[in-house]
């Protein structure tokens, strides 16, 4: 097996990845935001033809049977068009596995992401979903959405926010195969975004004109653009590892996958926290896009438990070797 084929994705891969990301392209239009945090009934259903909910089944369960490494690439696409939280719960949700004897694996279960803060959960982008994916330290699990949570925020974060108590009880449940991939799904968006920061901040340095030269030409602003695509560049590429050594089975998946995320996510704040500050005033302003992208990334990084967290999964990791060859 080649190099590149044991550390990146392979060409038929990205070549069957990309054929979703052609058809995402067309749906999600960046300057959508302004107009909805959510995305409309007709995205959800033209999302819903393309296969993009079903692709990771198993063909048995009707699904396309791809397997991480596509999803990843398909996933960061979504990223990178800033897809609503609850389009990449609902990716998420398909590798939930049934606890009651009643199955509900197998099926496209619309979801709003949740997380745990303290004795409150917060769901983001629930409105019309009829489940809710709340994460819970180190577990996941799918709950019915009751709709009983109360509002926090339909403005601040282009995305609706609610807050309550306790959910239903669990329908499903992730193993540990499970957390690892919507861990992948967090770290493949978070890359996605990085790319998106990049793009736009590169393109605005190129349009805006201080003292009669456009100010990408002037030397500081080319070295945040060069931070700026060499984060990215590793965002991707530690993501894309990630996948093949979930896909390979590898014993250090996990490590691999916690450590996508650490570097995505850091890839994602500074990327867009340099797209704001190359865009000047105009960053903060309502009708911009780099303030949203530095939303998204903090919402997101707070729905897969931070980044912190990920840091001390990766420092357990690499000391457990250590310790049992100290013990031995």
């Amino acid at each position: 097996m080649s190099l590149e084929l044991r550390y990146h994705p392979s060409l038929e891969q990205r070549a069957l990845a990309d054929t979703f990301n052609d058809s995402i392209k067309a749906l999600l239009p960046l300057d959508r935001l302004h107009a909805s945090h959510s995305e409309s009934e007709r995205v959800w259903q033209q999302l819903e033809d393309v296969g993009l909910f079903t692709a990771c089944l198993d063909e048995e369960a009707g699904g396309s049977g791809l397997g991480a490494a596509e999803e990843a690439l398909i996933v960061m696409e979504l990223g990178r068009r800033l897809a609503c939280s609850s389009v990449i719960a609902t990716i998420g949700a398909t590798h939930a596995k049934d606890i009651g004897e009643s199955p509900v694996s197998g099926r496209t279960w619309r979801a709003a992401a949740a997380y745990r803060n303290g004795a409150r959960i917060v769901s983001i982008g629930g409105d019309k979903a009829d489940a809710v994916l709340l994460r819970d330290g180190d577990g996941a699990a799918l709950h019915r959405n009751s709709g009983t949570m109360g509002t926090i925020d339909a403005t601040l974060w282009y995305e609706n926010l609610h807050e309550g108590a306790a959910l239903q009880s669990s329908i499903a449940e992730f193993d540990a195969k499970g957390v690892r991939r919507l861990r992948l799904i967090d770290a493949a968006v978070l890359a996605g975004i990085a790319v998106t920061a990049l793009d736009t901040g590169v393109a605005y340095a190129g349009e805006r004109r201080q003292f009669g030269r456009p100010i990408g030409g002037f030397q500081a602003v080319k070295h945040h653009c060069a931070n700026m695509a060499i984060a990215a560049r590793n965002a991707r590429d530690q993501v894309g590892f990630a996948s093949v050594a979930i896909d390979e089975d590898r014993e250090d998946a996990a490590l691999q996958v916690d450590c996508a995320l650490l570097v995505a996510g850091t890839a994602a704040l500074r990327n867009t926290a340099a797209n704001i500050q190359i865009h000047g005033g105009i960053g903060f302003s309502e009708e911009a896009l780099p303030h949203i992208l530095l939303k998204r990334a903090r919402l997101l990084i707070a729905i897969a438990g931070g980044l912190e967290a990920a840091n001390v999964r990766i420092a357990d990791a690499s000391a457990g070797p250590a310790a049992c060859r100290g013990n031995a």
